[in-house]
């Protein structure tokens, strides 16, 4: 079940890197503790399946062995043939959000040919940013043209600039780690793209239209999450977060201020908040915020005061409390 989900997330041609037991026991076994024949098994196994899965087996060599996913299933037909290995029937591949793994094989996108990339073939990195990712391309995602997605693209150019008239560290290398809370197709990200930082994006749970693997096409990191509930990192981790419309978002999901504290849990002291919402949703969340001894700071859209979206920027203040109001 496992390597069945390794091999559902892992692109065609992408790699899988396994180092430990069972890999290289002839060197390390007794200090496993243990014995040859138990480790012999279960290389055996692992080696048995990735073959089951068309894997192919690349290296292995002092501890560390690699295998490759083929780049479709036609070059692979005992793959597809195979009846000991179900087909999963999953809606869609990305639907998986609180669902019980099963133990079944997602089918790649069909191809023309043995040499055909299933889902289309990716741009080097950085190319790939800012190319037309597959999914995009191939009208795989609701609601999403290539149309649709360059104007995204150039909104978010626009957006960026916006933010470096307010927040002239931006692009300096003052914050390393930025959290895009609502990341859409990542665009924000992309904008950003520098070697002094790196962007966590984020899709909501909730959001009307699944966009991680459009994230993950482009050469972005990303992940799902539902922000009614606390997300899985270290407190005081990130340098920046950006939040569009997810309090408007989540207006009838949970409070505004559990989203804020679960915020500003993760937000280093002296870190700064970007939230882009409505001006009504921007009015409560700057109430809390500087109850939360945010310094803040509300300001119109870039296209002026008569657009309805506002933008809220906030620093994270750096205190502790007295010993007076300690309990």
């Amino acid at each position: 079940m496992y390597m069945m989900e390794v091999d559902r997330v892992l692109r065609p041609g992408g790699y899988w890197v396994l180092s430990g037991p069972p890999i290289g026991w002839k060197i390390h076994y007794k200090g496993w503790q243990r014995t040859k024949d138990d480790l012999r098994s279960e290389q055996r196994k692992i080696e048995q399946f990735a073959e089951l899965l068309c894997w192919k087996k690349i290296s292995e060599k002092d501890g560390i062995a690699i295998w490759r996913k083929r780049l479709n299933d036609k070059s692979c037909p005992r793959k597809q043939d195979n009846s000991k290995v179900a087909k999963c029937e999953l809606t869609s591949e990305s639907d998986v959000w609180y669902k019980k793994m099963e133990a079944c094989i997602t089918p790649l996108p069909e191809v023309k040919s043995v040499s055909e990339v299933a889902g289309g073939e990716l741009e080097p990195f950085p190319q790939r940013l800012n190319a037309v990712p597959p999914r995009i391309a191939r009208g795989f995602v609701p609601g999403f043209s290539v149309q649709t997605y360059q104007e995204d693209n150039k909104l978010w150019q626009k957006h960026v600039n916006a933010y470096k008239k307010t927040n002239d560290l931006l692009d300096t290398g003052r914050y390393r780690n930025i959290m895009d809370m609502n990341a859409g197709l990542g665009s924000f990200a992309a904008v950003l793209e520098s070697p002094k930082l790196w962007v966590m994006n984020v899709v909501p749970f909730i959001a009307d239209t699944s966009t991680l693997g459009v994230i993950y096409e482009r050469g972005l990191i990303g992940m799902y999450h539902d922000w009614c509930e606390g997300f899985s990192t270290y407190p005081r981790t990130y340098d920046l977060i950006h939040a569009n419309g997810v309090f408007s978002l989540y207006q009838n999901k949970c409070k505004f201020e559990d989203i804020l504290l679960e915020m500003d849990r993760i937000l280093r002291p002296e870190g700064a908040v970007i939230i882009r919402d409505t001006v009504d949703a921007l009015v409560k969340v700057e109430k809390i915020a500087n109850a939360m001894r945010w310094e803040t700071r509300l300001a119109d859209h870039e296209g002026g005061p008569r657009v309805p979206e506002k933008m809220l920027f906030a620093v994270k203040q750096y205190w502790t409390a007295d010993s007076k109001s300690r309990r």
